[in-house]
């Protein structure tokens, strides 16, 4: 129960968080170079924090997928639910497209990853 109460903290938290980590500077900064790398820690943060919540509370194998490595593909991409696709400009999709994807990737590299013994 501590693990399915701690998991949905972080989802509301951590998709706050990406929400404004996406409108105050994954789509603002021209450097494009600086959210590539923006986004790629995103995903290995909310992967190390899903990883570390699994290891300290070992919930079952259900709660361990739907509400441990789910939830954090979930959390990883962090403009999720914040735009309408269909209202994005086309000069604007590249940056979208990076920002909705690039992290996603990276949470599921560094799942894998850490998840290795």
């Amino acid at each position: 129960m501590i693990f399915f109460i701690l998991a949905f903290v972080f989802l509301c938290v951590g998709r706050k968080i990406g929400w404004t980590l996406s409108r105050r500077y994954l789509y603002t900064t021209p450097s494009y170079g600086g959210a590539v790398i923006a986004c790629a820690m995103w995903g290995l943060a909310v992967a190390v924090i899903i990883f570390a919540l699994i290891r300290w509370q070992d919930p079952n194998m259900i709660l361990k997928i739907i509400m441990g490595y789910a939830l954090g593909g979930y959390v990883a991409v962090p403009n999720f639910g914040l735009i309408k696709k269909e209202t994005i400009h086309d000069g604007a999709k590249p940056r979208h497209d990076l920002i909705s994807n690039l992290p996603i990737v990276a949470y599921s590299i560094s799942i894998v990853v850490l998840s290795w013994k």
